[in-house]
């Protein structure tokens, strides 16, 4: 936590100090002079936390910050509360080349021109050591290369940008043509080879600055979306989309190599402090800086905080907006039970007025992480019980079966309220519970300190189990699986394939910004959001049995949209118009 403190205050005063940038590539960036930053370790230090501070790790803009529901809301996990908000329109707009990516975009050469400015300069330094400028380069290599990641998942090809431009270059430079798709990916990797090959033994990731490991992270990541476009797509326009399916193996062999590496470093494992699977689950996003953590977006109260607890935290407790995140039914599914059975083995067609259930088994006995990542009927929470029942039936003085909405009850000498506050039912009567911390009884805006963890060590054992069954090596697969499924509570699995593969990455890393992009990367985002109403729930507490009657609602006012030029977001006319170079991508 001191280092990010200081990276932040030495941000704060070289930004006194340097001119805002300019958006166009072709201009020149106006910062102090190399001589004065690459001469002092503080400014160079205060430069590059500037570009980290400029990287998409997890977005915080937004309406009272609530972006940080962006990738979730797109990949249909949670929506946000209202339409308004930004995230929920990723999924209801349309798509053009006129209106461009919307709130999906990032086009990243306002950071890869200060990062190539660095690389160019720092190496000239009268002042700084060979070993620090070395780790400098790596660390500035790697923010390079995430943000061509970034572009790649979302546009395919791209310019691909290594020199600071200057007006004096020719217009072939000043005016890049896309390169494919698959030039990104291999750029990328060779990259991450090069800095892997020259960076220490050490572990910083968790206190924001990459490390070897954090750069072998993003090679298992990159090389295994890599290896799915091949595996599952086709190339089109003369390969600015799409990867040759020649090149998947050597993508998944990668990806699995990277993913080996990390394990067997001995650097990092399973977070397993306490005995409760649940709220080990709960602790792993709180106990930050723990061995499972790989790389991390730090945060701090105040200094650089965000508003997770504030915009989340259910109604009737202390947040002063809540509610923000109702996470969708349709979601929910895919989290089965401890004793084995599935999520889908409670059918929709159950869930009718006639029918009633116990909480604790539609909710209580399903895998823990879902507990841990989900608020739901009677989850406990600072003291008291979440409600999202819209009414109470009980039994009246004259024998009548009758439903209040107002009031309270005497439920075995608790006092139960008839009904519950209508921001958590307005949706789906869920919200999501993952990373909100329970300690922070004054959630207020930007009060919240919850790193971000952009890699953990669970999602490499699931990029290496992947990888292994795409290589043939299925017994490998699924004991990384099982290792999973063990210090998740949930039973082990006898095989690993492909089906139970996606579904144990899903619960894994529900809420975490990945969904959506395997959905894209394995070419099935259509059979989750594409003409489908996503749903949410209704509960009715009756009283006099302790059970609650469930049925099903629309959670979203129209069916969702993605059609199969949505695997790539469209190039701005704008950007078109700046770069006649470019190129559109198909379906637009």
């Amino acid at each position: 936590m001191i280092i990010m403190k200081s990276r932040i205050l030495l941000l704060m005063l070289l930004t006194i100090v340097f001119a805002s940038c300019e958006e166009q590539l072709t201009k020149t960036p106006d910062f102090i002079s190399e001589g004065v930053v690459f001469e002092d370790e503080n400014l160079t230090e205060a430069y590059l936390a500037n570009v980290y501070s400029d990287m998409l790790f997890i977005d915080v803009g937004g309406e009272a910050q609530n972006n940080m529901g962006m990738i979730p809301a797109a990949g249909a996990e949670h929506i946000n509360f209202a339409n308004w908000q930004t995230p929920n329109t990723t999924y209801s707009r349309s798509y053009t080349a006129a209106s461009g990516a919307g709130p999906l975009d990032y086009w990243g050469y306002n950071s890869i021109r200060d990062i190539n400015y660095l690389l160019e300069n720092i190496g000239s330094s009268k002042s700084l050591d060979d070993s620090y400028i070395l780790q400098k380069m790596n660390e500035a290599r790697f923010l390079r290369a995430y943000a061509y990641f970034q572009m790649v998942i979302r546009f395919g090809g791209v310019p691909l940008i290594t020199k600071v431009q200057s007006v004096d270059d020719p217009e072939s430079e000043l005016y890049p043509s896309r390169a494919t798709e698959e030039e990104i990916y291999n750029f990328i990797v060779t990259e991450l080879d090069e800095i892997i090959a020259t960076m220490p033994d050490q572990k910083t990731g968790a206190a924001g600055r990459a490390d070897k490991y954090t750069a072998l992270a993003l090679l298992s990541r990159a090389s295994l979306y890599a290896a799915s476009i091949g595996n599952f797509s086709t190339v089109q326009a003369d390969g600015l989309v799409g990867i040759s399916s020649g090149s998947t193996q050597d993508f998944y062999q990668k990806s699995y190599n990277a993913s080996k590496e990390i394990i067997e470093s001995g650097m990092f494992s399973l977070y397993e402090k306490h005995e409760d699977k649940m709220v080990n689950f709960s602790q792993l996003f709180l106990d930050e800086g723990n061995d499972e953590v790989i790389f991390a977006e730090v945060f701090e109260p105040i200094v650089k905080g965000h508003s997770l607890d504030n915009i989340a935290t259910p109604a009737g407790f202390a947040a002063t907006w809540n509610s923000n995140f109702p996470v969708l039914y349709d979601f929910v599914e895919l989290f089965d039970f401890v004793d084995g059975r599935k999520g889908t083995d409670i059918s929709r067609d159950d869930l009718i007025a006639s029918n009633s259930w116990e909480i604790e088994d539609f909710f209580g006995k399903r895998d823990p992480r879902f507990r841990a990542s989900v608020f739901y009927p009677e989850s406990t929470w600072q003291g008291g019980l979440v409600y999202f029942h819209s009414s109470t039936i009980y039994t009246n003085d004259e024998g009548e079966r009758v439903s209040a909405t107002s009031g309270t009850f005497d439920r075995n000498g608790e006092v139960w309220p008839a009904s519950c506050h209508p921001r958590n039912v307005r949706n789906t009567a869920l919200l999501l519970r993952k990373k909100l911390d329970e300690t922070n009884l004054e959630p207020l805006s930007g009060r919240s300190g919850q790193d971000f963890y952009v890699f953990r060590y669970a999602e490499t054992l699931l990029n290496y189990a992947e990888a292994a069954f795409y290589l043939g090596k299925t017994g490998e697969a699924l004991v990384a699986l099982n290792e999973l499924r063990e210090r998740a509570g949930m039973p082990t699995l006898a095989e690993a394939t492909e089906a139970n593969i996606r579904q144990e990455r899903q619960v894994e890393l529900a809420f975490e910004s990945q969904r959506f992009w395997d959905l894209i990367r394995w070419r099935i985002a259509p059979q989750y959001l594409d003409n489908v109403r996503t749903k949410g729930l209704v509960f009715n507490y009756d009283l006099d049995n302790d059970k609650y009657v469930i049925t099903l609602k629309n959670a979203e006012g129209v069916s969702r949209v993605f059609g199969p030029e949505r695997y790539y977001l469209p190039i701005s006319l704008g950007r078109i118009a700046d770069n006649p170079n470019l190129k559109q991508n198909p379906g637009y």
